[in-house]
């Protein structure tokens, strides 16, 4: 056993026998951390002998100790002269025991340290108020609102930012029913749907009055301790509320701004390609008027005298006929010359020929008035008419570029009267079957190696009545297509899927227009490589809702 010297021989032997009845165990530690001494008490409390004890270095029983760290404490204690805190000694039997420790400077060369051993419940309760206090620090340094409360609905506490923000001590929430504030009855409807759900965590956004100024705050609870308590957590978001309210704003009038100068610029173009229209069609009206005007007279010269010729020639073929039964005995110069001219064929072929050129004049008479009936320049008001005269008009008028290379069906409904612009619908059904003979070009169904058959390039129109107030007129081809990803824009002035110098684009930006006076509608349904169909409605009577 080690022989007690220094100070231990000047506290003397009663002092010591002291020191070992204590309850409390003590040490002596010097400045290195060597223990000089230690009581009964504390060899039964680490279960270590006084040799093996006495033999050690203070940091080899503390847990939390090294050489460094007493050193350190070494110097405070120096300062304070005494420390009273809390560690873990090692037992013999490799154990930790939660321990109290009095530190007393005594002088340079010694201290005192006096351990007391928590039991396990009082260790439990210091951990407890260690734990409440750790939480209580981080909730107060949480930047927003947080609350707990019960499931009835009432505060178990708050955070101090949140008492500090109603000028309230923390303690004054603490029992009161949800609500009692008057401040939010949107976070009062919140926290009480989710205290009545299923739900063990929820968010929403809600707005607050704090101090009289409204803020808006995002809310997010959880429920804990088996669902009878909720927290929730506020963070202020005004400020990022009120920028996305301005950018809304802002997007809107943007928006707005947007939409203006797009219509500005459709009803720009519109304006400028009904101009163009217009101009162009009185352009063409004039001279397709002053045509018709001028073929017209000669022709029905012809055409009225044509009769008489027919007459006249058959008199004269019966005359000549009468004469070579009657002279039996012709002169050779007669007989040479019915010879050289073949007059049996000259009889028997001048009646077909006038019966051509009255088939040719009759043509002309009728391509003549369909000019006229195109062009309406004598009927540019409103009028009731049949739709079929001017879709014929505008065939006859195409016939030479459909000749026989494309086959067009009729399917009209017995009539079919409506009250119109005739001259703007006839421009509507010229535009929609020139674009229908377009789609054949540079198609293989218009190729003209093709044999007529399955593959013969078609167009089909067919009129019917939609319902007692509308008419329906489809004009339907079976060229090459068009494009899904232009479907949408063929309407649109001055778009067209022609090559440069063959198209304006608006052919149908102006159909779209006509059809749209008339209060009518015009859809298009086309895929490619088996042909397009436009559909267009009108109404009987569009002026008289």
């Amino acid at each position: 056993m080690r022989d007690v010297t220094g100070p231990c021989v000047e506290i003397g032997q009663l002092a010591q026998l002291s020191l070992d009845r204590m309850t409390d165990a003590v040490l002596l530690v010097d400045e290195r951390g060597s223990i000089l001494y230690g009581n009964e008490s504390l060899y039964r409390l680490l279960s270590v002998d006084r040799d093996e004890l006495l033999a050690c270095k203070i940091w080899e029983i503390e847990a939390d100790s090294n050489r460094e760290s007493w050193e350190e404490y070494w110097k405070a204690l120096q300062q304070q002269k005494s420390i009273c805190q809390e560690t873990v000694y090692r037992t013999q039997s490799g154990g930790n025991l939660t321990v109290k420790i009095t530190a007393s400077y005594l002088s340079a060369e010694y201290s005192c340290l006096v351990v007391r051993p928590l039991s396990e419940q009082a260790a439990v309760v210091q951990e407890i108020r260690r734990t409440r206090e750790h939480l209580r620090a981080v909730l107060d340094a949480v930047p927003g609102f947080v609350s707990w409360m019960s499931q009835d609905g009432r505060y178990l506490g708050v955070n101090r930012h949140l008492a500090a923000s109603y000028n309230m001590p923390p303690e004054a929430f603490v029992g009161k029913e949800l609500g009692f504030l008057k401040n939010s009855p949107e976070f009062v409807e919140f926290v009480r749907q989710f205290l009545a759900d299923e739900d063990l965590y929820a968010s929403q956004v809600i707005r607050a009055s704090v101090r009289g100024i409204d803020r808006y705050y995002i809310i997010a609870a959880q429920k804990y301790d088996e669902r009878r308590a909720t927290v929730a957590v506020g963070i202020d978001i005004t400020e990022r509320k009120q920028s996305e309210e301005v950018s809304r704003r802002s997007e809107a009038r943007l928006r707005e701004k947007t939409q203006q100068l797009e219509d500005a610029l459709r009803e720009r173009q519109h304006a400028q390609a009904r101009l163009i229209q217009s101009e162009k069609m009185y352009a063409l009206g004039q001279m397709v008027a002053g045509m018709a005007h001028e073929i017209n007279n000669p022709i029905n010269f012809i055409y009225g005298n044509l009769a008489y010729a027919d007459n006249y020639v058959k008199d004269l073929l019966g005359l000549m006929q009468l004469y070579r039964e009657q002279l039996t005995d012709l002169t050779p110069e007669i007989d040479a010359a019915i010879e050289a001219i073949d007059l049996d064929f000259i009889a028997s072929d001048l009646p077909k020929i006038i019966d051509s050129m009255k088939i040719g004049a009759e043509r002309i008479l009728k391509l003549v008035l369909s000019l006229r009936n195109f062009s309406r320049l004598d009927e540019a008001e409103f009028k009731h008419v049949n739709l079929h005269e001017g879709i014929d008009s505008a065939l006859v008028i195409l016939n030479h570029r459909l000749q026989d290379k494309i086959e067009v069906t009729k399917r009209y409904q017995a009539q079919t009267k409506i009250d119109c612009y005739p001259a703007q619908l006839n421009q509507v059904w010229m535009n929609l079957l020139c674009n229908a003979i377009d789609a054949f070009k540079d198609s293989a169904v218009g190729d003209e190696s093709l044999e007529f058959g399955l593959n013969r390039p078609k167009i089909s129109i067919a009129t019917d009545a939609v319902d007692e107030e509308r008419v329906c007129v489809r004009i339907r081809d079976n060229g090459r297509g068009i494009p899904p990803q232009l479907l949408e824009k063929i309407f649109d002035p001055f778009f067209t899927t022609k090559p440069v110098g063959t198209g304006t684009g608006l052919g149908l930006s102006i159909c779209y227009q006509i059809i749209e006076t008339h209060r009518g509608s015009i859809h298009v349904t086309s895929e490619p490589d088996i042909g397009t169909e436009f559909s267009v409605v009108l109404p009987i009577k569009p002026f008289d809702r």
